[in-house]
């Protein structure tokens, strides 16, 4: 009995010394086939032109790989149809700007931005997204906020300052003169100049 538990250690040993030996085998048959070699923990390459192709191999893996990504960042974006859309009026002579939001023309929706710029030869884009388009335009003159407050015969008129510089009536107030203290008739004789309908009613209201 004992030898037979003895001989039986013997093979199993023996099993695993040949199994060791031909899994030895076949992986350097492996690494051969591949032309590598293992130095200490590393993989060396037995054949220099064999790892010069491996590299290439790589290198033109990343290549693909980048152009894929550019090509993805190339894909040009489009305006979608519930983009906002505003036109800005820049006036060199005051330096005022108008800003107006508008509805998106229906023509404009899925254009880039080469072909929005195409469309407004005029216009510059100043932003440009598929959600919000913003045009801008530059022009020489003064922008239509600018009026003058003077005093007629009988009662508080406004003038708007015209572009070329000539005032013309915009409205004639129910403000009498014969009411106003002498120190606001001298103010309005000389003229007060105002920026903005906003600040005209607000003027206007000073003197009621």
């Amino acid at each position: 009995m004992k030898k037979i538990v003895f001989y039986g250690i013997l093979i199993f040993i023996f099993s695993i010394g040949v199994g060791f030996v031909f899994s030895k085998l076949w992986v350097n048959q492996k690494l051969s086939d591949a032309n590598l070699k293992v130095v200490g923990d590393e993989l060396h390459f037995l054949n220099e032109s064999n790892k010069n192709i491996v590299e290439a191999k790589d290198r033109d893996e990343e290549n693909l790989i980048s152009n894929e990504v550019l090509q993805a960042s190339a894909i040009e974006e489009k305006i979608l149809p519930t983009a906002e859309f505003a036109m800005k009026k820049v006036y060199n002579e005051c330096g005022h700007f108008k800003f107006e939001y508008a509805e998106l023309p229906q023509e404009l929706v899925n254009l880039t931005e080469e072909e929005l710029e195409a469309y407004y030869k005029d216009w510059e884009i100043e932003e440009f997204s598929p959600s919000k388009i913003i045009l801008t335009k530059e022009i020489n003159s003064l922008c239509d906020e600018h009026f003058i407050i003077k005093l007629g015969e009988k009662y508080v008129q406004v003038f708007h300052l015209e572009p070329d510089g000539n005032l013309v009536v915009y409205e004639t107030t129910d403000i009498s003169r014969e009411y106003l203290p002498e120190e606001d008739i001298k103010k309005l004789e000389e003229g007060i100049y105002v920026f903005g309908e906003g600040k005209l009613n607000s003027v206007l209201e000073d003197f009621e």
